[in-house]
């Protein structure tokens, strides 16, 4: 008996001396909002509302009572992470709120396979940067004026240098959160309590690259696929060391962004195997394994399009995509260079399940975007750059079809794609090359001259009335309203507008009749004038009460 009581003393000694490690606590139940408890299952058998209540805070509390750190919560999952000891894992799993305990792991970062390369002079930039948008469909949707308006993407990277390049200069930040260190800053800063002093690192590199092809906008030298998208931007990614993982601020980041609205997320990150040898096998490419790719289902559940890159593990041992990358639902983006061939770094499926994946593929290899610092632009290669033109993709086909969810859309990248390796799809290229134009519906040959349409509604009933465009060049357009004598009742003045077409009423050019004139029913004639074109008509106005 004393041998085992020392035995004893010895292994709880060793268990106590043994560093803390980062584990996950999934809780049995959570506060149901009205004073009782949901009995926690699976969170994809959870109803919405179940899934967006908090973790239970009295959980929380007992965590903390027992010296152990929340590092961050997931409502979705109900858990918490922590740092654990051993002593405190054996506390956690005898614990009746705890459903169970489970190691968080640690991410090893696959190298982008070749080295950023200066991408030359102004007349190289410019084509480059025109071939990659040619080559996906995107430069027809520009000209008839989709930028990515009204769409809220997110991005869940390592951090955003956002003004530190013209390019990025009028991003359209909504919101902003640092992950990593706990703050609401995700550019460059000095003595971070994480990741240090970023101004001296490569800290926020990654992520401001990724950024650009989906925001940038430069006139004459530069574009990204969505410029007037708007923008979350989630740190989530630790670059300096292989430290206790990035997966569960990953998590966080994802339902950040679903708190936000977003309705598409960008992951231009994948995790697969980990520090100490251990992490995910082939095996667990199932779709239902990795938390990760729990996770990024149920936001396309939520009506989130999630795309992710596939990875870089094609010239490796490993050869297969990384998590959330195997998903369902997730759009998986595999790489091409810029003639349409499949770089060699590219992941390929199938998944472990016998899925195809990837599910597409968009220029991955000599993509040109910002650097890092500075006011000039690179060439880059991997598919962390192949996924934001998708994504930027995706923003496009929502501001032209908003109706669609995340099943639509992967359909239409889907049916729309270039076939390209064998026949059909397969696990190198997927389905093919993405078309967003063809993928939108609106591959009819835009207008070759600028003009106006009719104005609708016609009689005009309410107090607006709104007047189509189709411009094949930027242009300075405004209206004039006149009665049937030709004096002058009202004017919009003269405002920029881009190439492209102008159709739908929150498109469109608007005139707002002042309630100030009382104007009275009849007819008015207008004139629209851009510097080319003139065009003039008549509008019945009926008016209520009059």
């Amino acid at each position: 008996m004393r041998l085992c009581l020392v035995l004893a003393c010895l292994l709880a000694n060793v268990a106590n001396a043994a560093g803390p490690s980062l584990q996950w606590v999934f809780f049995r139940d959570k506060p149901d909002g009205l004073g009782g408890h949901i009995v926690w299952k699976e969170p994809e058998g959870m109803p919405r509302r179940a899934l967006d209540l908090p973790v239970d805070e009295a959980w929380l509390a007992r965590l903390r009572s027992q010296g152990l750190e929340v590092r961050s919560c997931s409502r979705w999952f109900n858990a918490a992470s922590v740092w654990a000891t051993p002593a405190q894992q054996a506390w956690l799993a005898a614990q009746p709120f705890v459903l169970r305990v489970g190691r968080v792991v640690q991410q090893r970062r696959p190298a982008l396979p070749g080295a950023p390369r200066a991408a030359g002079n102004k007349a190289i930039q410019e084509e480059l940067s025109a071939a990659q948008l040619n080559m996906i469909g995107v430069t027809g949707l520009h000209a008839r004026g989709l930028y990515g308006q009204g769409v809220r993407i997110a991005l869940l990277d390592n951090g955003f240098n956002y003004a530190g390049h013209p390019a990025l200069a009028q991003l359209r930040l909504v919101a902003q959160r640092d992950f990593i260190n706990g703050d609401e800053v995700v550019s460059d800063q000095a003595g971070q309590p994480v990741t240090g002093d970023e101004t001296r690192s490569a800290q926020n590199h990654h992520g401001t690259q990724v950024l650009a092809l989906l925001a940038g906008r430069d006139p004459e030298r530069f574009s990204g696929v969505a410029p007037e998208a708007e923008y979350l931007l989630a740190k989530t990614e630790d670059n300096d060391t292989e430290t206790p993982a990035d997966e569960d601020r990953w998590i966080a980041g994802l339902e950040w962004a679903d708190s936000l609205g977003a309705r598409v997320v960008n992951s231009s990150l994948g995790y697969n195997t980990w520090d100490d040898g251990t992490g995910y096998s082939y095996e667990d490419l199932d779709g239902a394994t990795g938390l990760t790719t729990r996770a990024a289902q149920l936001a396309v559940k939520r009506g989130i399009a999630v795309v992710a890159a596939a990875g870089n593990e094609g010239n490796n041992s490993w050869g297969y995509l990384t998590t959330p990358a195997d998903a369902p639902g997730v759009i998986a983006v595999g790489a091409v260079d810029l003639e349409g061939i499949l770089a060699g770094f590219s992941s390929h499926g199938p998944t472990a399940d016998g899925r195809i994946k990837p599910d597409v593929v968009a220029p991955g290899e000599g993509v040109v975007t910002v650097p890092a610092r500075g006011a000039e632009y690179v060439r880059l290669n991997g598919t962390s750059f192949a996924a934001p033109l998708v994504s930027g993709a995706c923003a496009l086909l929502l501001q032209a079809r908003p109706s669609w969810g995340p099943g639509q859309l992967l359909d239409v990248l889907r049916q729309s794609a270039e076939d390209l390796g064998e026949a059909g799809p397969d696990t190198l290229y997927g389905w093919g090359l993405i078309d967003a134009l063809k993928a939108s519906g609106l591959q009819g040959a835009p207008p070759t001259s600028s003009r106006a349409g009719r104005p609708f509604p016609q009689p005009a009933l309410q107090g607006v009335v709104y007047f189509p465009l189709h411009l094949v060049a930027a242009d300075q357009v405004g209206l004039q309203i006149f009665d049937l004598t030709g004096a002058l009742v009202d004017q919009v003045d003269p405002q920029r507008w881009r190439a492209g077409e102008y159709l739908l009423p929150e498109e469109a050019l608007r005139w707002e009749i002042p309630e100030r004139l009382h104007l009275a029913n009849g007819i008015y004639l207008y004139q629209m004038r851009g510097t080319s074109f003139v065009h003039t008509g008549k509008i019945a106005l009926v008016r209520d009460g009059r």
